[in-house]
């Protein structure tokens, strides 16, 4: 038992507290530098986010394209500077660029969301919390985080920071859903990837405790996370609908 835990410990993509500390400081000081020089960084950012979503779409789709080619295109291949390569991978590459470059020329929120879903889930694939004592840091980090680059970063800057970044930076960093009662073509409620990522990583750790410990759906925490997830996001997008004041989901 106590050589399996310091497997577990020492698992990289674990997410320790000094992480989540290091996390917070890293996202504000992006935020600032997209903010302050967002037409030189727009470049920079759509081509590393091509390149990301690339990568996390093909890995999202590869255990079905997998399992639907019945582990025919399993074996590896040898590539110059990357080593063994699943062929399964290498023929996924090009049809997950092709879907980046589709996005690319059409800006379309559909597309979008997709690119913006992988990512969620190739993160969240790749980084766990490490304890509960990390996600209560994490998130009472991210929801200070949250409130100020909000409702305070105008007092500093001038200007809303968090909205005028995720508006002015046209990349799948956000899913995008049309407002079903808005007379403009291009209105969109949006919800930055970090939202959904931080609360899920608590999430994903309520199901491997779930799972250590042989609870069931009915009285296991995964279930009840996840609801109040869920009830959290309903009540932040209703309340920006009748404010029409953007507000920051960690809140909630």
């Amino acid at each position: 038992g106590g050589a399996a835990r310091q497997s577990d410990e020492g698992e990289a993509g674990e997410m320790q507290l000094w992480t989540a500390l290091v996390f917070i400081g890293v996202a504000s000081a992006a935020l600032l530098l997209i903010f302050y020089f967002m037409a030189a960084m727009s470049v920079l950012i759509t081509i590393i986010f091509c390149f990301s979503s690339t990568m996390a779409l093909s890995n999202m789709i590869y255990p079905y394209a997998e399992r639907w080619s019945k582990y025919r295109w399993s074996f590896e291949v040898e590539v110059p500077a990357l080593g063994g390569v699943p062929c399964l991978a290498l023929i996924l590459a090009p049809f997950s660029f092709g879907v980046v470059l589709m996005w690319l020329f059409t800006k379309s929120w559909v597309i979008n969301n997709i690119l913006g879903f992988s990512l969620c889930v190739f993160f969240l694939c790749n980084i766990r919390l490490s304890s509960v004592k990390v996600a209560t840091a994490l998130l009472c980090l991210a929801f200070c985080y949250d409130v100020f680059w909000v409702f305070l970063s105008k007092h500093v800057f001038g200007q809303n920071v968090m909205v005028r970044v995720a508006v002015g930076l046209d990349v799948p960093m956000k899913l995008q859903v049309p407002l079903m009662l808005s007379h403009g073509p291009h209105d969109y409620t949006i919800i930055g990837l970090g939202d959904m990522v931080l609360p899920g990583l608590l999430i994903c750790f309520t199901l491997r405790y779930d799972t250590l410990v042989g609870r069931g759906v009915s009285n296991g925490y995964f279930i009840s996370s996840l609801f109040a997830y869920a009830v959290g996001l309903t009540m932040c997008e209703l309340v920006v609908g009748i404010t029409h004041i953007s507000q920051p989901a960690m809140i909630y």
